[in-house]
Formats: C-alpha cells, structure tokens, sequence
C-alpha cells in the first residue's frame, strides 16, 4: 500500500499465445465481418446460405505453429445438397453436411484460397502472439471478398464460369 493508502498491487496479464490471439481474432473480428457477408458460423467454420449448396469456408491452423507464432489459411468447399446427401449412400461415413477442412472429393468442389488469387499458389497468412490483427483481417476478409465469396457464388449457380474440380483437374496433387 502507498502512504495515501492506495493499493500497490500490480496485475499482470499474461501474453495471449498464438492460438489465443488467432480466436480471439476470428472471434471479434472475422467472424462478424464475414456474416456481413452473408455467412453464418463460428470458429473456423462458416457456410454461405444457399437453399441448394452447402458452400463453407474452413479456416485452417497449420499443424506446425507453436504458442509465439502461427499460420493459417482458408478452405473452401461447395457441392449441391441432393448430390452430397446421394454421394452419402454410397460412403456412409461421410456427415450430413461436409467438413470445411477435410479432403471430401466427389462431388464436392474444393480449393484453397490461394488457388483463386493472384499467382495461383497456396497462401498461409502468419499470426503472432498479442500481435495487432487489424490490418491481418482487412486482409483475409478482402481475399474472402474478392476471391472465396464469387467462386462460391459461381459454384452455386453451376456457372459456365466456375473452376471445375480441383480433384478433375491437372493442378491435383492429392488430398490436402
């Protein structure tokens, strides 16, 4: 206590790992970017609304981050309702609905980000423990904006214009 009787006591708040900031970050700030967007989810999951496709983007942690640094990109899958549900018979294994970042082949569509930007490469955006996140977000939800929400847009429509399957593809090279 301080001679004018003050507490003294100091409260120190740990850094937030990694892992914390990148929830906190999806929680706070991509999450309700994206609904405005027109989608619905949480985590690191998210499904645009359609009454005929399930189209999901799946936000996905690299396995090798640890608690100071991390990385993470966004899948993407689209596939019409009644041809996942029939695809279903056939593999019993398979959810109701798919999983945004597990490999479903036939007949979903899927690709990562990366895929649809400039350079048609695969793209991980880095995050850092207690790291400012602002100008990370501006720059997923713009990549989600510019590139996931048309793709998955044409995909819906079963547009000329669509990219056919990664899986049907020349650019396969497996399951990711």
């Amino acid at each position: 206590m301080f001679p004018d009787g003050r507490d003294r006591t100091v409260t120190i708040r740990p850094m937030e790992s990694a892992q914390e900031t990148f929830k906190r970050m999806m929680r706070e700030q991509i999450a309700p970017r994206l609904r405005s967007l027109g989608f619905k989810g949480s985590g690191q999951r998210f499904v645009l609304t359609s009454d005929s496709h399930w189209a999901l983007l799946g936000f996905q942690r690299s396995a090798w981050g640890d608690s100071v640094e991390g990385s993470f990109t966004i899948n993407l899958t689209a596939v019409a309702k009644d041809s996942w549900e029939e695809s279903r018979a056939e593999r019993p294994h398979r959810g109701a609905v798919p999983q945004a970042n597990a490999f479903e082949g036939a007949p979903a569509w899927e690709e990562r980000i990366g895929g649809l930007m400039p350079g048609d490469l695969d793209h991980w955006w880095a995050i850092q423990a207690g790291a400012p996140t602002d100008e990370l977000v501006h720059e997923v939800v713009n990549a989600v904006e510019r590139y996931a929400l048309p793709e998955l847009r044409l995909q819906i429509e079963g547009s000329p214009a669509a990219r056919p399957p990664l899986w049907a593809s020349a650019r396969w090279k497996g399951p990711r």
